[in-house]
């Protein structure tokens, strides 16, 4: 397994080890200047999709074929590639908190209220976001096992138009007075919802989409094992 993630690792820093330090930089300049730390949040997504390009790399070096012959299991080739998700997430949340960080150290004395983040707000940004990248993992590799890494991309493409579309569909054929209660009640929510269950509703949103990681990581094993190299 160590071997495994050594492989991963050294593919990642000889490939996109320049990209990443001119994302962090990008972002974190951007966030700093504007004193918006919505631009640092993003690097939590965008470092959970290296985990899913490095199959592409597999595919071009036909690196499946060739493990087929070493002592691992489709179990530890597939759960590397989740383990590096859930680095490259981490990886992202560190660099979050300091682009967050730095965003309120320069936030002037007259705009301090407007500008601040406390540590609740961020804390709360951070687990909707990493819950959207675990989301993200989740679906994008068993779709690059069934159908290669270049399909996996339109079809889950494809999957959020539907989906998107079916939520519209299904919005636009309720009753008015029904939309506008749905409405009301989320908005009052949302104003009425304290900071504690505020953090215990984004906590459980975090835990559930973990429940979902596993459950894809299981399906993804499956997938790997039925695949033929």
């Amino acid at each position: 397994m160590k071997g495994l993630l050594y492989k991963e690792w050294t593919i990642l820093t000889g490939s996109y080890k320049r990209s990443v330090l001119f994302f962090v930089a990008f972002y974190g300049i951007i966030s700093i200047l504007s004193r918006q730390a919505y631009m640092g949040y993003a690097l939590i997504l965008v470092f959970a999709m290296l985990a899913g390009s490095t199959i592409s790399f597999d595919e071009n070096s036909h690196w499946d074929t060739y493990a087929r012959t070493l002592p691992v299991t489709p179990a530890q080739i597939v759960g590397c590639k989740y383990l590096l998700g859930l680095g490259g997430i981490a990886l992202g949340n560190a660099a979050a908190v300091l682009i967050a960080v730095l965003v309120n150290l320069r936030s002037p004395v007259y705009d301090y209220a407007y500008f601040h983040q406390s540590a609740a707000d961020i804390a709360a940004a951070l687990l909707v976001c990493s819950s959207m990248a675990l989301l993200f993992v989740a679906a994008i590799l068993p779709f690059s096992y069934k159908f290669n890494s270049v399909n996996a991309r339109s079809r889950i493409f494809l999957l959020f138009v539907v989906l998107s579309a079916a939520v519209g569909l299904i919005i636009a054929v309720l009753p008015e007075d029904t939309r506008n209660i749905l409405r009301d009640a989320m908005v009052n929510k949302m104003i009425n919802t304290d900071e504690i269950h505020a953090m215990l509703l984004f906590a459980g949103l975090f835990a559930a989409v973990l429940i979902v990681y596993t459950v894809s990581y299981k399906i993804c094993v499956g997938i790997y094992k039925r695949k033929e190299y």
